[in-house]
Order: structure tokens, then C-alpha cells, then sequence
């Protein structure tokens, strides 16, 4: 068999024990290669020419995509977290540079964050578990961030309390996700909002206007706004209708944007200000 078809059947990065298995020869494989249809990647590693660059990386490097990159490439919510993040076995050696297999990591370190796995052993896949990539994400955002991207794989569907708990999430954190939240933001002012110690609802709807994100009191709505739900003119301008039709109902809006998650006391002041002048209740 074609060893460009079954790289594209296991996403444009595999073995070549992979390759082997499932009908490729290695007559087909040097040929392909030769044709430039195929790429060596590593010592017995290849990738179509198109394949995902930080997938190629971390297979380059010696291991695997894990952390924040995987959970990326997955569609997973994840906060900003630079690099690309490479799982290794604990016993691995011969790390290679990530931009040729030819240089030791220890020449070219640059713009890789490795996670040594607790156990020995080879990597057989290009990429992680999301299970596990969301453990290792824990050493590399804060709570807020964890909670961000656990509550996406949840709400998706890609990753269970269960898995997570097996993949070592301790249990304090595991009782912080909730897979009602709709972005990264929401999961963080949900956080926040309960080290506050301000009692709140999560995914109201409100008759004539739809579900908000948040509701404190009776009268007190908060919206977060992450940039990949909000970050076209024509959801711009649905959700100032949005608010328009929350002020004529009686409302009091705070739409918080990611990036003004930064400037958290000023939002905080505001918020703690209208809660405790009692207005959320009117």
C-alpha cells in the first residue's frame, strides 16, 4: 500500500513500524521518499510534506506533541502558553533540534518545553492523550488556565472527569471544572467570582434576550467575551443588541473581554460596588 494513503489515514505523521503494519514496504517507503512525497522526520519516522508543523516538531525533537500544543491542534481552549511542548520518556537521550534531526537539542534548545514522562520508554505516538496533555498543562499555566481548557475537552466531549482523575488531576481541581462554561474567560470569572464569595447562576436565560453567561442577584448581568465567539462585526453587533434589550428590562450589564481579565481589580471594584449598594437585588 501506498505509504502516502496511510499517512493520511494517521493524520500525516507515523513510524515506519506503523507504516510496516499496515501494507507499506520499504522499497514503497524509500521510493516515496525519494519522490518527495514523504519526509523523514526522525530515525524511522516520516510525515507527509503538509503534515502539522508542531505535531513534525515534537516527533523531531524525540517525543510527541503533549501540553498546550496538543490540546491546540485538538481544538481544545487553551490559554496563551508559549513554545512548542514535547513529551519524552524519563530515560530518553539523543534529543534532536527542532528544526533538523541531524542537530542534538543540546546545540539548538530553542522554542521546545519538554515534559519528561515518570516512566521509560520510547515514544510509539506522535501525539498525546488530551487526558494526559491536560495534566501536563498544569505545570504550565495557572488554575484559571487549567480549568479554561478542562472545562473545553469536558464540554466537548474529549476528556472526562474519570480520564483526568486517572491521569493524575488531583481531586480539588477536578470539583473546579464545570463544562457549562462557553470559553476561557467564563471559566476564569467563575473562578474568580467564587473566591469573591459572591453567590451567583451560570447560563440563565432570560425571556426576550436568551441565555447570559452569569447572574448575581436578580438584576446583575455579567457576559465574557472570548474572542473566538465575538470576534466577528456581525456578533458585535448581537451582542450590543443584547445588552440594549438587558438595560430596557432593568438590567445592569459587565461584559468582560479576555484581555480586560488583566485589569481583574478595576472589573472587581464595579462589580463589588453595585453588590454592595444592594442594586442586584432591585
Amino acid at each position: 500500500m501506498d505509504p502516502v494513503h496511510i499517512l493520511r489515514q494517521l493524520g500525516g505523521v507515523a513510524s515506519r513500524r506503523q507504516l510496516l503494519e499496515r501494507g507499506a514496504t520499504e522499497f514503497g517507503i524509500g521510493r516515496a521518499r525519494h519522490e518527495g512525497r514523504i519526509i523523514r522526520v526522525r530515525r524511522a519516522w516520516y510525515a507527509l510534506p503538509g503534515a502539522d508543523r508542531p505535531t513534525v516538531t515534537a516527533v523531531r525533537v524525540g517525543g510527541m506533541a503533549t501540553c498546550a500544543t496538543l490540546l491546540e491542534l485538538e481544538g481544545v481552549w487553551v490559554p496563551p502558553v508559549p513554545g512548542v511542548h514535547v513529551s519524552v520518556a524519563a530515560n530518553a537521550s539523543r534529543l534532536r533540534s527542532a528544526n533538523s534531526h541531524t542537530v542534538p537539542r543540546s546545540v539548538d534548545p530553542g522554542g521546545v518545553v519538554l515534559h519528561w514522562r515518570r516512566g521509560p520508554g520510547a515514544t510509539t505516538a506522535p501525539r498525546d492523550s488530551i487526558d494526559r496533555a491536560l495534566a501536563e498543562l498544569r505545570e504550565c499555566t495557572d488554575v484559571e488556565g487549567f480549568i479554561g481548557a478542562a472545562d473545553s475537552a469536558v464540554r466537548q466531549g474529549r476528556a472526562s472527569l474519570r480520564a483526568l482523575r486517572a491521569a493524575g488531576v488531583p481531586p480539588a481541581l477536578l470539583a473546579l471544572i464545570d463544562p457549562s462554561s462557553e470559553s476561557g474567560g467564563e471559566s476564569a470569572i467563575r473562578l474568580r467570582l467564587r473566591r469573591l464569595g459572591v453567590p451567583y447562576r451560570s447560563q440563565v436565560v432570560i425571556p426576550g434576550v436568551g441565555r447570559v453567561d452569569f447572574l448575581i442577584g436578580n438584576r446583575l448581568v455579567i457576559e465574557a467575551d472570548g474572542f473566538e465567539f465575538h470576534g466577528d462585526r456581525e456578533a458585535f453587533e448581537s451582542d450590543r443588541a443584547r445588552d440594549r434589550r438587558l438595560v430596557e428590562l432593568g438590567y445592569l450589564v459587565i461584559r468582560v473581554t479576555y484581555r480586560q481579565l488583566q485589569s481583574w481589580p478595576q472589573i472587581e471594584r464595579s462589580l463589588l460596588a453595585i453588590v454592595r449598594s444592594g442594586r442586584h437585588l432591585v
